[in-house]
């Protein structure tokens, strides 16, 4: 009751200051609709849909154990893995948020602003790709590496207090028994290398699959969905809208543009910024150009999972949208116009803008629905799973 209060609460905000009314029966069916289903800590491989090939739980470096995700959970949820002891991995994924953090940018163990807002920790599994501006990291393991190590800005500071942070842990008899049962027959299991391997692993079993459309998909008699929803959902993957050719496949994150040997293009300019009427972002991200340092990539970002919206606003890569309105209005104009501030310019002409994103005309009703058709991709069985909480609570 508590959860659903908070939630309630939090939308009725969003709805006002959007100046949209959902029915809050509506809210109400939805969480309502996502009870019951959980998944254990040994068994959520035999939940994935057997359709998508699974090609990271078969790494043989990091072979699944009960006992290495446990201990990755409780690595997971201790701001002991940070420099000062002040930040954890959920910090910035919190479970009640689909493990964001609900912040326009998210800060690290100094105060420092990271240039983006947290990501959903959900269905890693199913994504080649993990971040939002780079294109080489594909698997946990790896990209754990940036928030831990990373100077500028500092988000866990690890660097250069390696040893210090481990020995918190190697003093610790809980962690020792921890460690000891997730690798058993090393004479020295606690270190980063092990570490990172049961983090990963506990992430990695953070599956959101049981929102109200996936009961509608799987039931549609015994789990319909409201009316305003399934008028939305015309709408997204009407020819009008075309939500889904860059919002396709189990999380609606796959584009069904493709570019080299017919992979999915997962990285688009939509107009958000043009500060200098040249295509210009903000100079603290730039997206994938920062990476590959080609222009044309200026202002593109990874297609962003569309699962538990509900949970995860603000919205975009800095969350720079309080709310859905905002972000399809930026959609229907064909690009972002933003009036004030050091940012002012206008997407709609950002020379390296997606063709895709072209605009086109809702009236009042036709928004709502499609916010209710999104909404009901919002998992709070995820979101209250004790598989997935703090174990120190």
């Amino acid at each position: 009751m508590k959860f659903r209060f908070h939630t309630e609460s939090r939308l009725k905000s969003c709805c006002q200051q959007a100046g949209i009314l959902i029915p809050c029966l509506f809210i109400v069916f939805m969480l309502n609709r996502c009870t019951g289903h959980t998944t254990g800590p040994d068994d959520f491989t035999k939940w994935l849909p057997a359709s998508i090939p699974d090609t990271v739980y078969l790494d043989p470096s990091n072979v699944y154990t009960g006992y290495k995700r446990e201990l990755g959970r409780y690595l997971f949820y201790d701001n002991r893995l940070s420099v000062n002891n002040t930040r954890s991995c959920s910090s910035c994924h919190a479970q009640i948020f689909s493990f964001t953090d609900s912040y326009t940018r998210s800060s690290g163990a100094m105060g420092d602003l990271h240039q983006r807002n947290s990501r959903p920790l959900i269905n890693l599994v199913y994504n080649r790709y993990l971040t939002a501006a780079d294109s080489t990291l594909h698997f946990p393991e790896t990209q754990m590496d940036g928030p831990l190590f990373n100077e500028h800005p500092p988000e866990m500071g690890a660097r250069g207090h390696e040893q210090q942070i481990m020995d918190r842990f190697k003093n610790d008899s809980i962690y020792i028994a921890l460690y000891a049962k997730a690798y058993p027959g090393e004479k020295d299991p606690v270190n980063w290398k092990n570490s990172k391997l049961a983090i990963a692993t506990f992430i990695k079993t953070i599956i959101s699959s049981d929102a109200p459309y996936d009961r509608y998909r799987r039931d549609s008699i015994q789990y319909p969905l409201p009316a305003p929803a399934i008028r939305g959902r015309q709408l997204f993957f009407s020819g009008k809208l075309k939500c889904y050719q860059c919002h396709g496949g189990n999380d609606f994150s796959t584009p069904l543009q493709t570019v080299q040997q017919r992979q999915p293009d997962f990285y688009f300019n939509t107009g958000l910024y043009n500060i200098d009427g040249k295509g210009g972002y903000p100079s603290y991200d730039r997206g994938l150009i920062d990476l590959t340092r080609k222009k044309e990539d200026e202002g593109k970002y990874r297609v962003p999972v569309l699962r538990n919206l509900l949970f995860t606003a603000p919205y975009y890569h800095d969350g720079s949208a309080l709310t859905l309105e905002e972000v399809i209005l930026g959609y229907e104009q064909g690009g972002r116009i933003v009036k004030n501030g050091p940012f002012a310019g206008d997407g709609r002409i950002n020379p390296f803008k997606s063709p895709l994103v072209s605009g086109f005309s809702l009236t009042d009703t036709e928004r709502r629905d499609l916010i209710s058709f999104l909404y009901s991709l919002s998992d709070s069985v995820l979101i209250n799973n004790k598989n997935y909480a703090n174990p120190y609570r």
